[in-house]
């Protein structure tokens, strides 16, 4: 089974994750695919050096819009964590347009495409087979009132309109509160896909 990895956000921990990811991935034909905010060049390059990404971005991200100007923002979200939701949403497009320009430009089939954050530490391996038409597979946990954000696969049209979210849309529009795992949910429901919680065990190390 070919499979896109489309790793997003801060890559501090890609050496000492490395064989863990790569481990619960299972027996799979892997190709990563980077989209990074201006990471240290020395940790980008290890990143290089172990997981040799078909393609990356580590441009510095810019925005002149302020999504926690819409109305429902939680008092625990600080501007800081506001920059690094909008940041989390623009990684993800960019990792996925590197990916749709790959397979233009060489003609590339992949049967699944998996979002991964490089912090992720997993226990268990994910299962690829058998993946259903419109339907995003994403772990237990991390749901914080909304659904979880950091994991997710399918199939790559599946993955499109996940990584593909449009945030600025959803508010403007009072689908959702500027939040990240609301909005997550709000543009899974939008595209009307279809919700599997596979049993993946992992936690986040920083």
């Amino acid at each position: 089974m070919r499979t896109a990895v489309l790793v997003y956000g801060r890559i501090n921990k890609c050496v000492e994750h490395y064989n863990n990811i790569v481990k619960q991935l299972g027996n799979v034909d892997v190709d990563f695919f980077l989209s990074s905010d201006n990471s240290d060049q020395k940790i980008l390059d290890k990143f290089i050096m172990l997981y040799k990404p078909i393609t990356y971005n580590n441009d510095k991200i810019h925005y002149n819009y302020n999504l926690g100007k819409y109305p429902g923002r939680r008092r625990e979200i600080t501007n800081t964590l506001m920059h690094n939701m909008t940041c989390h949403f623009i990684n993800k497009n960019r990792v996925f347009i590197l990916l749709e320009k790959y397979i233009h430009s060489f003609k590339k089939k992949y049967d699944c495409v998996v979002s991964l954050r490089i912090d992720a530490v997993f226990k268990n391996k994910f299962d690829f087979s058998e993946l259903k038409e419109n339907t995003i597979y994403i772990p237990f946990g991390y749901d914080y009132t909304g659904i979880n954000d950091q994991i997710a696969y399918g199939k790559i049209d599946v993955m499109r309109k996940y990584n593909s979210i449009n945030p600025l849309y959803l508010l403007e529009n009072k689908l959702s509160i500027p939040h990240p795992e609301n909005l997550t949910r709000t543009n899974i429901y939008m595209h009307k896909l279809n919700i599997e919680r596979p049993m993946i065990k992992y936690h986040l190390h920083r």
